[in-house]
C-alpha cells in the first residue's frame, strides 16, 4: 500500500494544499505548530474515516470556513485507490471510494491500511488501559470492519445502559429494564473480547522476536489479554455469553449505586511483561520504551499477515523521543516495506539512513515546499 498524492481544502491550517508523495521516505520539516501533525492528521483521518487528536470534525475545519475537503490518491496490489471525505459544520459528512458513495464508515477502513507512531505511543506501555485498548481497536478494525460494527454498537450500548443505571439510581426507572440492555452487552462484547484475545494470541509472537533483536536477546517480552470478565472462571460447559451474563446480575446492584457499567471490553487491558516482571508497573523507562517499539512494530507485520500488504506508517515527531539505537533499530525494521511519512524538527535525527531515497518538505505556516528529492 502507499499514497501518491493528496489534496486538503480547509482542513486544520491549510486552506488548500495539493503535494505528491515519494514511495518511500516523506520527511516533513518545520518548527512547531506550522501543520507537521496536521498533515498526518489528514492522511489518518482519510484511510479511517478517524482523527487521533479529536472525536469532533468541527476541530478539523479552518476557522471561519464551513467544511473541509480531502481527496487522496494510492495504491494497492489491485490497483489505484481513490478516497474524498467532506465534512460540515453542521455535521454532514460525505465519503466516496474510487468515486463510489459509501453510507458506513466500515465500507473505508481497510481500503488503506495505515499505523501511527508518535510521542503518545510511549505511553502505550506506562499509561492507562484506555490507551491499550486503543492500540487494540484501532489496529483490529483496519482488518476486520465487523469488528468496527460491534465496537461501535458495544459503545452505544454502554452509554445508553449507563444512562439507565442512573436513572434507576434514582428511583425514575425500574432495574428490570436493565434486563435488555443486559443481553446487547453480552452480545456485542463478547465478539469484540474474543476477537482482541485473537489478535493478542497473535501479535504476541511478533513483538517478541523484534524485542529481542532490539535487547540483543537479553529480555523476553510477553503480552496477554486481560478481560475484566474472565471467562477462565466459569463453570466447565458455560458459554462466554452466559457468563457474562451471570457477572452482569452479581454487579448489578453496585453498578445501580454508581451509575456506570463495570463489566466488559470498555474495562479490559493488556497485560506486559518482560520475563516475569510487569513492566506496565515496575519497568524502567528503557524497557518501557523498548516495548514500546516492539509492539508498534508487530502491529505491521499483524496487517501485513491478515491482509497480505503492509500498511504505511506515520511517524509524528517519535525520532526526538529515541536515542541514537533505537532510532536506527526503528528506521532499518521498516526498510523497504513500508511507505513512511516523518515529521522533525530536526532533519539530521533521520536523513542519513534515507538520504537517497525520500523527498524532503519543509513545513511553514500551512504551507509545503519541496526542498530535496533523492
Amino acid at each position: 500500500m502507499l499514497i501518491r498524492g493528496i489534496s486538503l481544502s480547509n482542513f486544520r491550517n491549510y486552506k488548500n494544499l495539493q503535494v505528491d508523495f515519494h514511495p518511500a521516505y516523506n520527511i516533513l520539516i518545520g518548527e512547531n505548530a506550522q501543520g507537521k501533525t496536521n498533515l498526518l492528521e489528514a492522511i489518518l483521518y482519510t484511510v479511517t474515516g478517524k482523527s487521533h487528536r479529536t472525536n469532533n470534525d468541527l476541530d478539523l475545519i479552518t476557522k471561519g470556513e464551513k467544511l473541509f475537503y480531502i481527496n487522496l490518491s494510492g495504491e494497492r496490489y489491485a490497483g489505484s485507490v481513490k478516497i474524498e471525505i467532506s465534512a460540515r459544520a453542521d455535521g454532514k459528512k460525505l465519503l466516496k471510494v474510487n468515486n463510489q458513495t459509501q453510507k458506513k464508515l466500515s465500507e473505508l477502513l481497510g481500503t488503506i491500511n495505515a499505523v501511527l507512531f508518535s510521542p503518545e505511543d510511549m505511553l502505550l506501555v506506562k499509561g492507562g488501559p484506555s490507551i491499550r485498548r486503543r492500540f487494540l481497536d484501532i489496529e483490529i478494525s483496519q482488518t476486520s470492519p465487523f469488528y468496527c460494527h460491534n465496537l461501535a454498537n458495544y459503545n452505544r450500548v454502554v452509554s445508553q445502559r449507563n444512562n439507565l443505571l442512573k436513572a434507576v439510581r434514582d428511583q425514575k426507572e425500574s432495574p428490570e429494564l436493565l434486563d435488555v440492555w443486559d443481553m446487547q452487552l453480552v452480545e456485542f462484547g463478547s465478539h469484540i473480547i474474543k476477537k482482541r484475545a485473537e489478535v493478542i494470541q497473535k501479535i504476541e509472537p511478533l513483538a517478541r522476536s523484534i524485542h529481542r533483536k532490539i535487547t540483543a536477546g537479553r529480555e523476553e517480552l510477553n503480552l496477554s489479554y486481560i478481560p475484566s470478565v474472565d471467562v477462565n472462571k466459569g463453570t466447565e460447559g458455560t458459554s462466554m455469553e452466559d457468563y457474562f451474563l451471570q457477572r452482569l446480575k452479581e454487579t448489578r446492584s453496585m453498578e445501580i449505586i454508581k451509575g456506570i457499567t463495570l463489566l466488559g471490553p470498555h474495562r479490559d487491558d493488556i497485560d506486559i511483561k518482560v520475563g516475569d516482571t510487569d513492566i506496565r508497573v515496575f519497568g524502567s523507562q528503557g524497557q518501557q520504551r523498548t516495548s514500546a517499539i516492539s509492539m508498534k512494530l508487530s502491529e505491521i507485520e499483524f496487517m501485513k499477515k491478515e491482509t497480505g500488504e503492509y500498511p504505511i506508517l506515520l511517524l509524528d515527531d517519535v525520532m526526538s523521543e529515541l536515542d541514537a539505537g533505537r532510532r536506527k533499530f526503528l528506521l532499518g525494521a521498516v526498510k523497504g516495506k513500508v511507505q513512511i511519512f516523518m515529521t522533525t524538527t530536526e532533519i539530521e535525527e533521520v536523513y542519513q539512513p534515507i538520504e537517497n531515497n525520500s523527498r524532503i518538505f519543509e513545513v511553514k505556516n500551512g504551507k509545503i515546499f519541496l526542498v530535496q528529492e533523492g
